[in-house]
C-alpha cells in the first residue's frame, strides 16, 4: 500500500498504541510542500491543524488536486486523509517561515508539527518549481554550505529554545539535506534533544562536511531512505545508514515519495538496482572531471541561459518548450568562447561517464540498466502526455531532485 492507502488503515491507531514510524516521517515530511504562507499572518506559536487544513480547503480545489496534481502538489491528500482519523488529528503546526531569495540563489520553507505524543518533527521543504531552486542543488556539488542549508541552521536555532519535548528533524529531496545539515550544524545545546533525523531521499554532502566532528557527531541518528531506483538520494556523500524501499513508479519517478510502500509499520524493503548504480557512478564520475571552479562556472552559465527565457519556474519553461529552447540556442551563440568550451567539455564528459558506467556494469553481470533506462523514459513519457508537466521540471531540475526532484 502507498502513503494514503496507509493513513486510511492505520488512522484510526493513536500513536499511544502505535509510536511515530518512518511511514509516518515521510507523511511529516511531504506535508512541508503545502502552501501554509497565506493561512496566518502570524506564525509564531503553534495552531490547530484541523483548523488550518478547513482555511486551506477555502482556498484551494481538493478535488482538483486529487486530479490534476502531480508529485508534491498532491500532498494536501496526505493532510486530508490526517483530517480523519484518530492518529493525527489533534496534531498543531507553527513556526512556519519562507524563504527565497534569486539573487543569493536560496530556496527555503520549514514549519514545525506538535504531534499529538508531545514530540516536534520539524520539516524541511524539498526543492520547489523555480529555476532558483534547482539551481541551488546544483551548487551543492561546489559548495560545502548553500544559502539554503545556512537558513536550515538559523531557524533550527531560533525555534529549538521555544520547543518543549524531544525533537525529529525531516525532509525531503533537498529537504533531508537541509534536515541533516542544520541538526549538525546546530547549537550543542539542542543537539542534544534531536532524538532522530530522516532524510528521504535527499542528496548527501561534500567530503568536508560529513569529515566534521559536528556532522559525525550527529550521524548515528540519521536515517536515510531511498527508493530501489534513488538518483537523488545517491547523489553527493552520505555514510549514514540506509533503508532501501520499494517504489510502485519506474525509474526518476520514484523520487515521488508518495509511491513508496509500505507494509503494517514499515516501508517495503528493497535493494538498489542497477539504474541507480549507474546513474551514482555515471554522475559521480562526471563530477570528479571537473574542479570547484569549473563546476560553479558551469552552473551559472547553464542557469544563466535558462533564465534568458524569462521562465521563473520549469513549469513556465516547459510550457512553451520549444520558443525557450529557440532562445537558449540563440544565446549560447553569444556565449564567448571560452564559455562554449566549458559546455561541450562537459557534454562530452558526461557521455564518457555514461558509456564507461554502462561498460563497466555489463561485464559485471548488469544486463537490465539499459532496458531500465528505456522503462524510466516511457513512463516519464507517459506523465508528458498526459499533462505532466511537473514530470519535465522533474527531470530537467534534478538529472543534476536530484531531479534527479532534488
Amino acid at each position: 500500500m502507498e502513503l494514503l492507502d496507509y493513513l486510511q488503515w492505520r488512522n484510526d491507531v493513536p500513536l499511544s498504541i502505535s509510536p511515530f514510524n518512518e511511514v509516518d516521517n515521510v507523511i511529516f515530511s511531504y506535508l512541508s510542500y503545502i502552501d501554509f504562507r497565506d493561512l496566518k499572518e502570524d506564525w509564531n506559536g503553534f495552531f490547530d491543524l484541523r483548523d488550518l487544513f478547513r482555511d486551506f480547503c477555502e482556498k484551494h480545489s481538493l478535488e482538483e488536486i486529487e486530479t490534476t496534481g502531480e508529485f508534491t502538489e498532491r500532498a494536501p491528500l496526505l493532510l486530508k486523509e490526517m483530517m480523519e482519523g484518530e492518529r493525527f488529528s489533534a496534531t498543531k503546526v507553527g513556526y512556519y517561515a519562507e524563504d527565497f531569495d534569486k539573487d543569493k540563489v536560496k530556496q527555503f520553507a520549514a514549519l514545525v508539527f506538535l504531534l499529538p505524543d508531545g514530540r516536534n518533527y520539524i520539516s524541511f521543504r524539498g526543492t520547489d518549481k523555480t529555476i532558483t531552486g534547482w539551481k541551488e542543488d546544483f551548487l551543492m556539488s561546489c559548495q560545502s554550505e548553500t544559502a539554503g542549508a545556512k537558513e536550515a541552521v538559523e531557524y533550527f536555532n531560533k525555534i529549538a529554545p521555544v520547543l518543549e519535548g524531544e525533537l525529529i528533524l525531516g525532509g525531503h529531496s533537498k529537504g533531508g539535506n537541509f534536515a541533516m545539515y542544520a541538526a549538525a550544524f546546530c547549537e550543542a545545546e539542542y543537539k542534544e534533544r534531536i532524538v532522530q533525523v530522516y532524510n528521504n531521499d535527499g542528496p548527501g554532502f561534500r567530503e568536508e562536511v560529513i569529515q566534521t566532528p559536528e556532522f559525525q557527531e550527529i550521524l548515528p541518528k540519521i536515517s536515510t531512505i531511498a527508493p530501489q531506483s534513488s538518483i537523488i538520494g545517491q547523489l553527493l556523500s552520505n555514510p549514514a545508514k540506509q533503508h532501501v524501499i520499494h517504489s510502485t513508479a519506474k525509474g526518476i519517478l520514484q523520487h515521488d515519495a508518495m509511491t513508496w510502500e509500505a507494509e503494517k509499520d514499515a516501508l517495503v524493503s528493497s535493494e538498489l538496482d542497477e539504474l541507480s548504480e549507474y546513474t551514482k557512478t555515471t554522475l559521480g564520475s562526471w563530477l570528479e572531471s571537473m574542479d570547484d571552479e569549473t563546476r560553479e562556472s558551469l552552473c551559472n552559465t547553464a542557469f544563466s541561459l535558462i533564465e534568458s527565457t524569462k521562465s521563473e519556474t520549469f513549469i513556465e519553461f516547459s510550457g512553451n518548450l520549444m520558443k525557450n529552447m529557440e532562445t537558449i540556442w540563440k544565446e549560447m551563440g553569444k556565449l564567448p568562447e571560452e564559455k562554449k568550451k566549458e559546455i561541450m567539455n562537459a557534454l562530452s564528459n558526461l557521455m564518457e561517464s555514461s558509456k564507461k558506467a554502462a561498460v563497466s556494469q555489463i561485464k559485471s553481470g548488469g544486463q537490465t540498466v539499459i532496458s531500465q533506462l528505456q522503462s524510466s523514459g516511457q513512463a516519464l513519457l507517459s506523465q508528458v502526455q498526459t499533462g505532466g508537466h511537473a514530470a519535465i521540471s522533474q527531470v530537467m531540475g534534478k538529472t543534476k531532485e536530484e531531479g534527479g526532484k532534488v
